[in-house]
């Protein structure tokens, strides 16, 4: 194979035109060499290069940078064939390849190449090639810490809410007066803390593109029964009327179903946060296509228009400081990855002191439905056919 290979090289110098060799002096920049088809030095002009030393006849390139050995091989060989190649070289004297080669065929079929320190080129691209990696470094060790800290805070908490329903049912028996509300404050804010945990865990899985999807075939409206249920005690603390859809006929999605309920859970938890008692909150899911859409709108304060192109990053958060102090800033980041996840989006629409409309399209529906968007009912009813 390599003698015809070596054939054909000699095949393909003889055809070429014969014109006069460029005189190897007249080049000034950087070290010149003159090649065979094997790589092998047949003259060499100039001291050096870069702090690389000249190359002595009969010098094997490949042998002499071990490390590329075979790009040179295959740059010698390209050149030889097509008239030119280049190559970037790692030698010892660095570990980056900062030693460029140029290669071209003379029209008597022999090889020059030339030889160039590409460090002062590379300077501002290393520069930025280190920053570049020390960034993602340091967002990789974030996002493990938030996991490795957000799973550490969950055993405990849970002992905590396990024995906080323990004093609640009295287990051990009654309680003083004055303590008999203390198991429910208790309750309620680890409840709050174990939402913000789960939060951190979930975004800390996605940033490192660890969070898997598992989609199966189920029917809307199983979920929607399943959110409203847990959010039903926290609607009926903040004194907000809650309007939810009539789903009169099945709704087959293939989807997440964890994700999909923490979707509407996150909707739902903030338009609460700013909503005032008095409010409205509707939730609407709707079939359009292969869509599932579904969006969750209140009556609360707004949200200003400059904090709009902020609102789905990470810990960005709208509102005065109390509302937020209410929450991690990780709601919608969350519902816009998720989203995103099932090859989705997220819309959000808001007037300052007239509301807030969030809207998630899914393209999850199994099979195109002709039904036409599903009205709302009135206030704290649920109807699911």
């Amino acid at each position: 194979m390599e003698s015809s290979r070596t054939g054909d090289r000699d095949r393909l110098a003889c055809q070429a035109p014969k014109e006069a060799s460029p005189d190897l002096s007249e080049v000034h920049h950087g070290l010149t060499l003159e090649l065979d088809p094997e790589g092998r030095v047949l003259r060499s002009v100039g001291s050096g290069v870069g702090g690389l030393s000249g190359f002595f006849v009969g010098e094997s390139l490949p042998d002499r940078f071990p490390e590329s050995a075979f790009v040179l091989h295959q740059t010698v060989l390209q050149a030889y064939e097509t008239g030119s190649a280049a190559v970037r070289i790692a030698t010892e004297l660095a570990g980056a390849p900062w030693l460029g080669m140029e290669v071209n065929r003379a029209g008597d079929g022999r090889l020059h190449a030339r030889l160039l320190d590409l460090r002062p080129f590379l300077g501002g691209e290393a520069e930025l090639e280190a920053r570049l990696a020390e960034a993602e470094a340091r967002s990789a060790a974030k996002s493990r810490f938030l996991a490795s800290l957000a799973h550490e805070l969950r055993t405990p908490l849970n002992a905590i809410l396990g024995f906080a329903d323990a004093m609640k049912e009295e287990v051990l028996g009654p309680l003083p007066a004055r303590y008999r509300g203390y198991p429910d404050l208790i309750h309620e804010s680890g409840e709050l803390l174990l939402e913000l945990i789960s939060d951190v865990l979930d975004m800390s899985r996605m940033e490192a593109e660890r969070f898997e999807l598992h989609p199966e075939i189920f029917d809307v409206r199983e979920a929607a029964r399943a959110v409203i249920r847990l959010m039903r005690g926290q609607i009926d603390r903040a004194g907000v009327k809650f309007s939810t859809p009539s789903l009169r006929e099945r709704i087959e999605v293939r989807a997440d179903r964890r994700a999909l309920k923490q979707i509407a859970l996150n909707l739902l938890s903030n338009a609460l946060k700013a909503t005032p008692a008095g409010g409205r909150i509707a939730l609407s899911i709707s079939v359009r296509g292969q869509d599932l859409v579904l969006s969750v709108s209140d009556t609360g304060r707004g949200i200003p228009a400059a904090d709009l192109a902020r609102l789905g990053q990470p810990f960005e958060q709208s509102g005065d400081r109390e509302q937020r102090y209410a929450g991690s800033g990780l709601g919608l980041s969350i519902v816009k990855a998720l989203a995103g996840l099932h090859g989705g989006d997220m819309t959000i629409r808001s007037r300052w002191c007239e509301g807030t409309s969030v809207e998630v399209r899914l393209p999850v529906i199994l099979t195109e439905a002709t039904q036409p968007e599903l009205e709302l009912e009135g206030p704290d009813e649920v109807s699911f056919g």
